[in-house]
């Protein structure tokens, strides 16, 4: 069962990648939430401080996520992750993808829930793709 989980993870595996980017920018927002929270002049951009912020933000919400990872696989408790916990973690997000696509929770991926994920990772890609490649209204270089 578990080569089966691989063998589809590895046919979809441009599905998993870059779901959480998939709406807007680092985390998933959509840029008009990331204007709110961090154009503090409100001036449709984002200036070099307001743009630290917004780094500064994400850079916390990386280092959450590490420490929340090594709460749950690091077993030795050594405060990294080895080989073993490292496959643990692979495997544990492999599942969850495979649920997220498995809709009828039959333990299969049939033809059809493949297509519907990709799909929707395809909607989420063209998104992304609108806001990284031009139409970057709103984000200034400096």
């Amino acid at each position: 069962m578990l080569t089966k989980l691989k063998i589809a993870l590895a046919l979809c595996g441009s599905l998993a990648g870059g779901v959480a980017v998939a709406d807007g920018f680092h985390g998933g927002a959509p840029r008009t939430e990331i204007l709110q929270k961090y154009d503090t002049n409100k001036d449709g951009k984002l200036d070099d401080t307001e743009k630290a912020a917004m780094k500064a933000d994400f850079k916390a919400k990386h280092a959450q996520r590490e420490a929340e990872m090594l709460a749950k696989f690091d077993t030795n408790k050594d405060g990294k992750l080895d080989d073993a916990e490292k496959a643990a973690m692979r495997d544990a997000r492999a599942t969850e993808e495979f649920q997220k696509l498995d809709t009828n929770k039959d333990g299969q991926i049939s033809l059809d829930e493949f297509k519907a994920g990709r799909a929707k990772m395809e909607m989420h890609r063209h998104a992304r793709g609108r806001f990284h490649r031009g139409s970057r209204k709103g984000v200034s270089k400096g």
